[in-house]
């Protein structure tokens, strides 16, 4: 996997990769993103569709544009990495009938993007319709730690104070991310009881840890936690990450969030 520096008022960092499944291929990319507000909206007209600038309306709170421009801004560069020569302002993601976003390619049909974003960061995967796949990022807010507990099981506990060699407020948040991302590949969203999702089996990586879902053994998670963050991906179990320069994993993802650490 090698990251792309682009021309960009923050930090912005792009990939390909491919996963696996038997003799089959399918290229994906995933894209981070984080700058400060100012920076986001000075290079908006550069990147977002007239119709995107359309969603952009003053009514919009100072937090919703940052996550609006940076999540944006990381689809749309994930998504040009699979479709050469097309500008981001020609690709559009736009809000589906239950708020996910769609995304429109010129050119390439059955391309959709998953993205998450928390403080002035954003990360997105663009990847084929035929492999479901779903991310989060969030951000360490111990204020939260009480409720973040309320969505775990006794069990989910148990298993990552073994497992884990984070704090538990750290522990909380993987979990509340590996769940989430499901969510996502799913298509559901927090719309279903978090005890659905449960997490049954956590086994460690370097820097993070790979995990299985008791109710949804098609899909495994990836995920890593680097202060102040904690990322997720959820993808099916039968398909094997491999970055184009065939490095061995996804840990390249935990350097980029060292980076952005240092935006704020």
């Amino acid at each position: 996997m090698t990251a792309s520096r682009t021309p960009f008022p923050g930090i912005e960092r792009s990939a390909s990769f491919v996963l696996h499944d038997g003799s089959r291929a399918l290229t994906c990319a995933v894209a981070l993103v984080a700058a400060p507000l100012a920076a986001l909206e000075a290079d908006a007209p550069h990147f977002l569709s007239p119709a995107e600038q359309a969603l952009l309306t003053d009514r919009l709170a100072p937090s919703r544009r940052q996550s609006f421009l940076a999540g944006r801004r990381a689809a749309k560069t994930a998504l040009s990495a699979l479709a050469p020569g097309v500008s981001l302002r020609e690709i559009q993601v736009l809000p589906g009938l239950l708020q996910q976003p769609v995304a429109f390619v010129p050119g390439r049909s059955n391309v959709q993007v998953t993205l998450s974003h928390a403080g002035t960061a954003a990360i997105a995967v663009a990847h084929p319709e035929a492999c479901p796949m779903g991310i989060d990022l969030e951000r360490a807010a111990p204020e939260a730690q009480s409720a973040l507990g309320e969505q775990t099981t006794p069990r989910e506990r148990a298993l990552a104070q073994a497992v884990l060699p984070y704090d538990e407020h750290q522990r909380l948040l993987l979990l509340w991310c590996l769940k989430e991302a499901l969510s996502k590949a799913l298509r559901c969203g927090l719309t279903v009881p978090f005890s659905l999702l449960e997490v049954a089996s956590l086994v460690p990586l370097p820097g993070g840890v790979r995990a299985r879902f008791a109710n949804f053994t098609q899909y495994e998670g990836i995920a890593f936690c680097e202060a102040p963050f904690t990322l997720a991906t959820a993808l099916p179990h039968n398909v094997r990450w491999q970055s184009t320069d065939a490095a061995d994993s996804p840990q390249i993802l935990r350097e980029w969030l060292r980076e952005a650490a240092a935006v704020g």
